[in-house]
């Protein structure tokens, strides 16, 4: 392959990923794509449901037999499902040519379809597809209602300005300097990460998931402000912006922090950690304290096996540390409106501990009467923001230490 094809090939991979964000941005809300399904793109939005091909040639002129091959994988599909008559999805092919355009006359019929689309030689032999597969005209006129040729879409600059212009439109509060610098790099990994996927159904996403995992300005931002100013003055960064509250006390509210330790866990530092947040992150106990100003923090440690966190709930309570962790008696089931319950001045408990990442929304579910607020400190990968309900506070804050925390609690 030349310099000059491979370029044109690795574009071309781009004008599609490019062509599947328009396509997930541009759906209606609950809208989905599935990223190299039967298609390049398959649209799954009500009416406007289609398998979509992409076509990129800037330097070829149009021939229908640059398009030929996809028409017959979309007939014979459409014939696979015994030609249904009532098909939502339609069939989308979507190509840029430097000329000859005016070679395809369109609306098509069922002859032009015939001989310019599904007849083609093969070894000195002429095949027919619409004979081979026994189509027959009824069912040919009902596929070409479902097909749609487009061969005068955007150019690669013009369809990668378009997406620019979506993501301002679609994300709120973002800028166009924003959508070249973060979000549209972003949102070209999560595509690609999709497309290469081995399994179908992970090569699906929505149009609120995407959305979702491409809005991280603030996780860039953040990484960025770690790496060139220094830990301290990241640590401190974080405690100004998430615990600062003036000169008032620390408001009631339930905070949940999650902390990924992995392989950086070493109980003596985990259980001073531990110890600290909940020394910062729960009420100041007084001799008259009202039961309903009494709160303490939640935290889940991802990461962490079984036996590492029964040994550092040991060395807390050997430390006098009252902690509840949602289970009333041993071999009961995780109850989390156990969890959730206010300490009182019995039980003065200065940490709930949230036992794994599939408690968690049920958990926060159980909250009522508070702020919630969400503090994930990750190193590798974010929490899955599915795990948390709408309308509660994320803040996802990337960390090349576990403990960071509690240098921000130190700042």
């Amino acid at each position: 392959m030349t310099d000059r094809s491979a370029t044109a090939t690795i574009k071309g991979y781009f004008y599609q990923f490019d062509q599947t964000i328009v396509q997930l941005l541009q759906a209606t809300k609950h809208g989905s794509i599935t990223v190299e399904g039967v298609e390049d793109i398959d649209l799954d939005d009500g009416d406007d449901s289609a398998f979509v091909q992409c076509k990129y040639y800037e330097g070829t002129d149009y021939n229908h037999s640059v398009i030929k091959e996809a028409v017959i994988h979309m007939l014979r599909h459409f014939h696979a499902a015994d030609c249904p008559s009532g098909q939502l999805f339609k069939y989308r092919l979507r190509g840029h040519y430097k000329g000859g355009q005016h070679k395809l006359t369109l609306p098509l019929t069922n002859e032009f379809l015939k001989e310019h689309f599904l007849t083609y030689t093969k070894e000195k032999k002429v095949h027919k597809v619409h004979e081979e597969l026994s189509i027959t005209d009824v069912q040919l006129d009902a596929f070409r209602g479902l097909l749609e040729i487009d061969v005068n879409a955007l150019s690669y600059d013009d369809q990668q300005a378009q997406v620019l212009k979506l993501l301002v439109s679609e994300i709120p509060g973002c800028a166009d300097v924003d959508a070249l610098s973060f979000f549209y790099p972003v949102a070209i990994n999560v595509v690609q990460g999709l497309a290469i996927d081995a399994d179908e159904a992970k090569r699906k996403i929505t149009k609120d998931e995407f959305i979702k995992a491409i809005n991280r300005k603030e996780v860039v931002f953040s990484a960025w402000l770690r790496e060139h100013l220094g830990r301290e003055y990241f640590a401190r960064m974080i405690r100004r912006k998430h615990f600062y509250f003036g000169k008032t006390k620390m408001p009631k509210a339930s905070r949940f922090f999650v902390i990924e330790m992995a392989d950086e866990y070493e109980v003596d530092q985990a259980t001073r950690m531990i110890v600290r947040i909940g020394q910062f992150f729960s009420h100041k106990e007084l001799q008259r304290t009202p039961a309903a100003d009494r709160f303490c923090p939640y935290v889940l440690l991802r990461g962490l096996t079984v036996e590492q966190l029964v040994e550092l709930k040991r060395s807390l309570w050997s430390q006098g540390v009252v902690f509840n962790d949602g289970y009333p008696f041993q071999g009961a089931e995780f109850a989390p409106l156990m969890l959730v319950a206010d300490p009182t001045k019995e039980n003065l408990w200065t940490i709930k501990f949230v036992p794994s990442e599939q408690q968690l929304a049920q958990t926060i579910a159980a909250c009522t009467g508070s702020v919630i607020e969400v503090y994930d400190f990750y190193r590798t990968s974010p929490l899955d923001s599915a795990l948390v309900p709408k309308a509660r506070g994320l803040h996802s804050i990337k960390s090349n230490s576990a403990y960071l925390l509690q240098e921000v609690m130190q700042a």
